[in-house]
């Protein structure tokens, strides 16, 4: 790297931008909140100017998409300090290959009845997990790797590494998809380093451990095969993103309306039922199905985090009842969410994959908009689709996010309506500009 393509000066941007991510992996506690936003601020605010140089073609696009993937290898050897989901991935990987189906044992009961035979490992395993008596709620596409992390033995670090070699790998691919996307449809090519050093993006995916960015692989290989007209592979690609996680199940009608478009719906419909029945048939086993949808329903229906209309609705019902109305607001804002992206995927114009790209953006906010529960790794599929349309919204949105961990800053969690405030303020006024610049475009 010679002095001209790397200057003193860009060299300290990077450094600091090393430190930022360092920091936050392997020093701060979750608990050391303002510690940890300072990082974050840093982070982000070279990951802009970064982003611009590039742009102006100050700065080599090689050198940040080299520092991008630097970044998630110093996090090889972190132990996730954002995120406890960890250590249920690991215990429940370490059931499986031990011949236990993670849906039908809870944590508590099986490590209660197995005693001394569990080990202190997967004792260690539930005491850390935030949900020893729940059934697992991770797809069987989820536990396969959660498994391959455990073969590895008994050893955190060794689980860890494992699960974020996978990771890593499958962000790489990401960054790949993107890059031939925007390539396909002639857009800027430095774009994709919005999505490659994002702060929350190598946080979250590499350094706590999340599979939404697998999720994204599959929506992202969605786009890029319809662009490509191989129906049997978008159907396969999607069916991996619903394996991963179930929310990517209400992109189906958008993914539907454009089969119908380029004259493969019966293929794509047939298709996508056997990969999907294929990827979650393993809940069919022992009727696992039964106790993951007992978790799902219960983690509808009676967690909040860091919501936004949900806790408008909450707040104006304080007015008239004694009680948290989450166990009859929660169930309906997902019906309400389902009635607005069907709406949505019929109604919106819908030409080319590009504008299945946009749609899918938009049904992701209306969706996140609408939950009881938003935490910041929940972004990372719409963010990504974002970088292939220009839409700003998501970009913003990845960096306002993390004041939801101001809610750890104490022993219990306990959100600041402040810090809510600042976040949702800014993100609505931010979506509002956005529709102002579609609007004008139109016109």
């Amino acid at each position: 790297m010679s002095k001209k393509n790397f200057p003193f000066a860009d060299f300290t941007l990077a450094l600091l931008f090393f430190l930022g991510i360092v920091t936050i992996g392997y020093l701060f506690p979750r608990e050391a909140f303002f510690y940890n936003l300072s990082a974050i601020v840093l982070c982000f605010t070279i990951y802009w100017l970064l982003y611009q140089k590039v742009k102006n073609k100050l700065f080599t696009f090689k050198n940040v998409l080299a520092m991008a993937i630097g970044s998630r290898l110093i996090l090889l050897f972190a132990v996730p300090s954002l995120s406890d989901d960890f250590y249920r991935f690991l215990f429940d990987g370490h059931l499986l290959i031990q011949g236990f189906n993670p849906y039908v044992q809870l944590p508590a009961t099986w490590v209660q009845e197995q005693g001394l035979e569990s080990g202190a490992y997967l004792y260690g395993l539930c005491e850390g997990m935030n949900s020893p008596n729940y059934f697992s709620v991770y797809p069987p596409m989820h536990q396969i790797f959660f498994g391959l992390a455990a073969l590895s033995g008994e050893s955190l670090i060794a689980n860890l590494i494992v699960l974020r070699l996978v990771l890593i790998a499958f962000d790489l691919i990401n960054i790949f998809l993107i890059y031939q996307l925007l390539q396909l449809w002639n857009l800027p090519k430095q774009r994709v380093l919005l999505y490659a050093l994002n702060p929350l993006v190598i946080l979250e995916l590499t350094g706590n451990l999340h599979f939404e960015g697998m999720v994204l692989t599959g929506l992202l290989a969605t786009v890029y095969f319809f662009e490509k007209q191989r129906i049997g592979k978008a159907s396969g690609a999607w069916a991996w993103a619903v394996g991963i996680k179930l929310t990517p199940l209400m992109m189906g009608p958008i993914l539907l309306r454009q089969a119908f478009k380029q004259r493969f719906a019966i293929s794509f419909i047939a298709l996508s039922a056997l990969f999907i029945f294929l990827a979650l048939g393993l809940l069919l086993i022992n009727k696992s199905y039964l106790n993951f949808w007992q978790s799902l329903r219960l983690y509808s229906s009676s967690f909040e985090f860091n919501a936004s209309i949900y806790y408008l609705i909450r707040w104006v019902s304080g007015f008239f009842m004694d009680y948290n109305p989450i166990v009859y607001v929660g169930p309906f804002l997902t019906v309400l969410a389902a009635l607005l992206i069907l709406a949505l995927s019929f109604l919106f114009r819908l030409e080319n994959a590009k504008d299945l790209a946009v749609g899918m953006v938009w049904i992701y906010l209306l969706y996140l908009l609408l939950q009881t529960v938003v935490h910041p790794w929940y972004l990372i599929p719409a963010f990504g689709l974002s970088v292939l349309t220009g839409n700003r919204v998501f970009l913003v949105w990845s960096g306002l996010v993390f004041l939801s961990y101001g809610a750890y800053q104490y022993k219990e969690v306990i959100e600041s309506i402040y810090l809510l405030i600042v976040q949702y303020g800014l993100l609505f006024f931010t979506v509002i500009l956005e529709a102002k610049r579609i609007l004008a475009f139109k016109n």
